[in-house]
């Protein structure tokens, strides 16, 4: 979802990095010293969820970076990264997230995802199982009960401060000082045409597939996973834990919303790394 305030990332534990990705610029954020080739483990790549930006991680990114890579790219339609979706399904994301991993020139990577992202992560995850090793999915679209899609149609018009702090406060399970920032900066990102339509055009390209219940098929793709979730999530509310594969660790967070990896960012934090 949104971004969050700059100033909680330690200064020059990040470096912002763009480069030209099939025509268009893909930005990323990097966290701590190491970069895509460094460090004996693969790097860890964060896919953030609708309407966000690398920054939504910005209270995972240097915690997660203490001796491996961690990468943090804006998707296509939000962020610095290109405005162009092209035809904007999870899959065609997917694509251009396996494209940005071969441009750092890796051949191997772990991957958390959060909603949408999520689920961009389970479709690289099938297209190239060779290049993800293992997948930590954060209230995955599709995996839960029925979404609430009146939030996300208020979402893709949030471009007024009304309007965007209604958005952000559905996210979290309390009220809190996190809703106002996110609030500001949702909404002046959305207050510009261009990215408005590009959340828009996401969300009308997607929205059949992230209403399916993968829960209900073969979803679980060849490398391991692990599923996060707030108990208290009404945006994407979590399955039953009878529907979850035997094997696959499911985490149900207490006093967490749509957004564990800000309001529950430790246990969060505590739980990639033991998986990853």
């Amino acid at each position: 979802m949104s971004g969050l305030p700059r100033p909680a990332i330690p200064a020059g534990r990040t470096r912002r990095q763009v480069v030209d990705l099939a025509g268009g610029p893909a930005a990323w954020l990097m966290g701590g010293r190491l970069g895509p080739g460094d460090g004996d483990a693969p790097p860890l790549v964060l896919l953030h969820g609708l309407a966000g930006d690398a920054l939504t991680w910005q209270f995972n990114l240097t915690a997660l970076a203490a001796d491996r890579a961690v990468l943090a790219p804006d998707l296509p339609g939000h962020g610095s990264s290109t405005l162009d979706v092209g035809h904007g399904h999870v899959d065609d994301l997917a694509r251009w997230v396996g494209g940005l991993i071969d441009a750092w020139g890796v051949g191997r990577v772990d991957i958390v995802g959060h909603s949408l992202g999520a689920r961009v992560a389970l479709s690289l995850a099938h297209q190239r199982p060779s290049l993800v090793g293992r997948a930590t999915l954060i209230a995955c679209a599709g995996l839960g009960s029925d979404l609430d899609h009146l939030f996300l149609d208020r979402l893709a018009e949030a471009g007024s401060i009304e309007q965007a702090r209604l958005a952000a406060g559905a996210l979290f399970a309390e009220p809190g000082a996190l809703v106002e920032p996110m609030a500001r900066a949702l909404a002046l990102r959305l207050s510009q045409p261009a990215n408005r339509a590009a959340i828009k055009s996401l969300l009308d390209a997607n929205r059949a597939d992230l209403s399916e219940r993968l829960v209900q098929r073969d979803w679980v793709p060849a490398a391991p996973v692990q599923l996060i979730w707030g108990r208290r999530d009404t945006i994407v509310p979590p399955p039953a834990a009878g529907l979850i594969p035997a094997g696959i660790p499911y985490h149900l967070l207490d006093g967490a919303g749509h957004m564990p990896h800000v309001e529950a960012a430790s246990r969060v934090n505590a739980l990639i790394r033991s998986f990853h």
